[in-house]
This record gives C-alpha cells, structure tokens and sequence, in this order.
C-alpha cells in the first residue's frame, strides 16, 4: 500500500528508508546493550543505563530549536554519524560501565536533536494535503524497524556477540545519513534564515503556549501515555501470572502490539486527523482493557493487536496536527517540546505502576490503564474540537 506512495516521490522514499534503517539500528542496540549490561553488572546497572538513555530526551527544547536555525537535512546526517561513530567506539573499545553510560547519554543527545529535526521537515517533502498519509507511511516505517529491532538485536547478540551487534547498528546510522544526505529537495530548500536561538525557543515555547492545537495534542500525550505505560509494568507478570504464558508467548504479546503499530497506519488513508486521533484513543484503550479482562493467550493477543493499531494511529495524527497548525520556523522547537510529555509521563506511570501493581496485582493495572486512556478522550476531544475551531490559528500560521 506504501509502494504506490513512495514511487511517486523519489525524495520521501530515500527519508522513509532511512528512518526505517535508523530506528531499526536505535532498537538493535537498545537491547544488546541492555542484555549485555544486565548480564555483567546487573539490575542497577540496566537502571542508570535506561536513565543515561532517557535523560537527554528532557533536552527537547532546545535540541529542537537547531531544527528551527539551521538546515534539519544537515542536523539528520550530523546527528546519524555521531551516533555510528559512538556505537562504534562502544562496539571496539568496550569501555568501563561509566564511560559506557556517557557515551549512551551523548548518542541519546543525538537522537534528541534526530527527533524534531525529523518531524519539521516532512513539510518540505510533501504536499500540505499529502501530510497525513506521508505521515502514515513513515510509521508503518518506523514502526517496523521499533518492532523488528529488538528481535534482530537479541539474534544478533546471541549469534555474534556484543561487538559485531554494535558495529551493524553503527552501519544502520551510517545508511540513514547516506540516504538523507541525497534528498534532492531538502538540499534544495537550503537552511532558514538566520536567527538568534533565544528569540527561536522563546516563539516555539510560545507556540506551545498559545496555540490551542497544540495544547490538546500535548494534553492527549501526557494523560495518555501515563496511563498507556501502565502496560509496560503489568504485561510480563500478567503473562506470567494470570495467563500461565511462556517467554514465547509473552514475546508474542509483544510482537502483536508491534505489528499493529505498523499495520494499523495503513488504513487511514486521507481521514481527518481529528477524527483518527480519538479512534487511536478508543482503540488503545479498549485493546489495554481486552488485555487486561482476556481469561486466554489468543484473546490478549488480539487485545494487544487493536492496541498497537491504536499507538500507530496516534502517532500519525498528532504529528500531521502539528505540522498542519504550527508555522514551519516553529516546528522543531515545538516538536522538541511536546515529545518530551511522553517520556515525564513514563516516569510517572513506572513510579505509580510498580506501586498499583503490588497493591493489586497486573490485571488490574491493564484495566486501569485501559480505562484511564478512554477517559483521556473525554479530556482530549472536546480540548480538540474547540482548538480546530479557534481564530488563534489563523494568526499562528501566518
């Protein structure tokens, strides 16, 4: 369903690909490295290495800006050669756990500044009618390298160690810049006019501010994502527990939420970002609490399936919302800012969710996770409805 699309511009196809090689290499080695560290220095270990890995993501802000200051073709390549050089340096010199966590939180960084760079210049690729379904397109990408990426990386590992697993994701970033770096029309669009980075954030945290747009989606992001990842506490011991699974078939409950990540943006088409953005809510939170009522292995999996499609959905709408209500010098700041909701959102929902889950046991944090994102809609829609309809946006654009 992609083919069609991507043939019919050359220049998106090189930046799909190249997302999907970049974040199918963030994956690989997110999980050898985790493997790895747990294996040599244990659970404390895996602990500063997920906070050296999500920390930098708390710099949104500001690494978003340089999207809004300097060419985001450019920040793209720059960024993915930092991170090949890294993982490279990781992979050769198997430094101490310290430098190790450094070197993760400077990749992190990179990734960082990736992000918003990422998201801002879709705009100068497609079409303003074609957004939605650029954006569709790009996460049945991503969202394929997000799901195929741990599994690789777990092969990788066990079959050729941690060094060759680190030098094939440093060649991932190495692709990805090799294929942005010869898009034609960024290189053509050239980089925006020069302006001092203070007076950039000061307008991009304006906008988040002001713009009721964007307001929603950040509203939407925080509440939703504080109760989504209530899933990420419970699924194993609810595997494990209620459901008498295996690690195969906890692995699949896993797997069927990735793959409804990536076949769940196929199907949007040219629909109303509005409207796809409170179907991603009711299809996320009635697959959580399919999940969390499922008395059977096949009926969590197909509970975890529709919650996936879910995730996939609100993904694509929240980007094409903001691409389409913020002026395109405000994008990365604005990006930067609002995707940095979701990661204090996780750190919320791990701190209450291991709590709730020794209260109550996994299968009811699927259900209060699954009930808490339907009520986000409660919340989100009419935030949404009223933003659409608002004159403010008319004078962001402009």
């Amino acid at each position: 369903m992609a083919h069609s699309f991507l043939l019919g511009n050359r220049d998106f196809g090189r930046y799909w690909a190249a997302r999907l090689v970049s974040y199918a290499g963030d994956q690989i080695a997110r999980t050898a490295l985790l493997i790895a560290v747990f294996d040599r220095h244990g659970g404390a270990a895996l602990g500063l290495l997920l906070i050296a890995g999500t920390a930098p993501r708390l710099l949104g802000p500001a690494l978003g800006a340089l999207a809004d200051r300097y060419d985001q073709r450019r920040i793209i390549v720059v960024c993915d050669v930092a991170q090949a050089l890294l993982y490279g340096v990781i992979a050769l010199a198997a430094p101490p756990l310290p430098v190790l966590l450094a070197l993760v939180a400077v990749a992190a960084t990179a990734a960082t500044a990736f992000t918003p760079a990422g998201r801002s210049l879709l705009p100068r690729l497609v079409p303003a009618a074609d957004l939605g379904t650029a954006n569709a397109r790009l996460a049945v990408g991503v969202n394929a390298g997000f799901a195929a990426g741990p599994a690789l990386g777990g092969l990788l590992l066990a079959a050729a160690g941690l060094t060759a697993t680190l030098l094939v994701d440093a060649a991932t970033f190495v692709a990805s810049a090799v294929l942005v770096a010869g898009v034609h029309r960024l290189a053509r669009a050239g980089a925006a006019p020069a302006r001092p980075m203070r007076t950039i954030l000061r307008e991009g945290l304006t906008t988040v501010r002001g713009n009721p747009v964007v307001r929603a989606v950040s509203t939407g992001f925080l509440v939703m994502v504080t109760f989504a990842a209530l899933d990420n506490v419970a699924l194993v011991p609810f595997g494990r527990d209620a459901l008498g699974a295996g690690a195969a078939g906890i692995g699949l409950l896993g797997s069927l939420y990735g793959i409804g990540m990536v076949a769940g943006p196929m199907l949007i088409g040219r629909a109303r970002m509005d409207l796809v953005l409170y179907a991603a809510f009711l299809a996320l939170g009635a697959g959580t609490l399919l999940t969390g009522v499922s008395p059977l292995l096949a009926l969590a999996l197909a509970g975890q399936a529709l919650a996936g499609a879910g995730a996939g959905w609100h993904n694509v709408a929240a980007d094409t919302l903001i691409q389409q209500h913020v002026p395109a010098d405000r994008l990365g700041t604005v990006f930067g800012t609002v995707y940095m909701f979701p990661y204090a959102a996780e750190v919320l929902a791990y701190a209450t969710g291991t709590a709730l889950l020794a209260a109550t046991g996994p299968r009811t944090v699927l259900v209060v996770s699954g009930l808490g994102i339907l009520a986000t809609l409660a919340v989100v829609g009419p935030l949404l409805a009223r933003a659409l309809r608002s004159p403010v946006l008319a004078g962001d654009l402009r």
